[in-house]
């Protein structure tokens, strides 16, 4: 079983395990309570998580796009869950065939693992038959602390990532942002546009999404843009990003720009008064509000006119906080 970490040396670490895709409300619950017990039983918490998703693996059919990247994960972990430690298994066919015993067999092997903080309807392992009752049982053989805390619900329905990237596909950001605790994301280094933006009086950073992303419903969003360290030359090391403290008002557009008949999907930021150099530079998109859906002008002074009406929108609701 290959993995990446960031731990540097063998010590005692609490854990909890799961795809956490977008960090919502209920995994950030999750993670503080293990810091919690890590805490209590002087241990690291220390986040296990996958890549690829796991459902990528066990059914390769389907057409799941993830609220966020493995690197966009490992960022809100630390910004929103308070854990700083990961270890990331890479997830193959080999890996979804063991069992829930030989997983955690493997896992011991490797750490000096002293608690386990699950949610209630937690289960891993082939055909998922580590439930929450055999985990207690294995905790017991193995003196390792088995925490199942229940989940975290909104509005009597539980908080799940299915539910959120529902609502993220369809333009409800409002919604979906309420479920994560945090703005939905889109993160990546800006590139080269064919500089139609800067023309029009509009500059935009571009971002041509990673695969497997989900990306907003095509339209025009008020959001803000933290623009972070440029990119590692080794981007296999799967650290972390920090956030620079500077975060900028912007308009977003997500879509195929049909007035010049653009075929290709992306996401294109302007940054509202201010004029940065951002290419190469790597920055994190935070949805606040959706403002329209994308549309069809009939010359480009209407273009114009109606981004400056997007503009000013997303300069006022910014102001206000969203």
């Amino acid at each position: 079983m290959d993995f990446v970490t960031t731990l540097s040396e063998y010590q005692p670490i609490a854990i909890t395990i799961g795809n956490f895709d977008g960090i919502h409300r209920g995994h950030q619950r999750l993670l503080h309570e293990l810091g919690a017990v890590a805490q209590s039983l002087r241990c690291k918490p220390v986040m296990i998580t996958f890549s690829p998703h796991t459902l990528l693996v066990v059914r390769p059919n389907i057409q799941l796009e993830c609220l966020t990247t493995l690197e966009e994960k490992l960022a809100l972990v630390t910004r929103y869950g308070g854990v700083a430690d990961s270890i990331v298994i890479h997830f193959t066919p080999a890996v979804a065939a063991l069992t829930a015993g030989a997983f955690l067999d493997e896992l011991r092997a490797h750490f000096d693992i002293r608690a386990m903080v699950i949610g209630s309807n937690f289960s891993l392992g082939h055909n998922r038959m580590g439930d929450v009752p055999f985990l207690q049982q294995y905790g017991q053989d193995h003196s390792i602390h088995i925490l199942p805390i229940e989940l975290e619900e909104a509005e009597r329905a539980r908080i799940s990532s299915t539910r959120i990237r529902s609502l993220v596909s369809e333009g409800h950001i409002s919604e979906a942002n309420e479920l994560l605790g945090h703005p939905v994301i889109v993160s990546g280094i800006v590139m080269r546009g064919d500089q139609r933006g800067r023309l029009l009086g509009f500059p935009t950073a571009n971002l041509l999404p990673e695969p497997h992303k989900l990306l907003p419903m095509n339209g025009v969003y008020a959001a803000l843009v933290h623009i972070e360290h440029p990119a590692e030359s080794d981007a296999t090391e799967q650290l972390p990003v920090s956030y620079t403290q500077n975060a900028w008002n912007s308009v977003v557009n997500i879509g195929v720009r049909p007035t010049f008949g653009g075929q290709q999907r992306l996401v294109e930021a302007h940054l509202l008064d201010v004029q940065l150099d951002v290419y190469d530079k790597r920055i994190t998109i935070d949805f606040i509000a959706r403002l329209r859906n994308e549309q069809r002008f009939n010359g480009i002074d209407a273009l114009k006119a109606q981004i400056a009406v997007d503009a000013q929108q997303a300069r006022l609701l910014l102001q206000k906080g969203g």
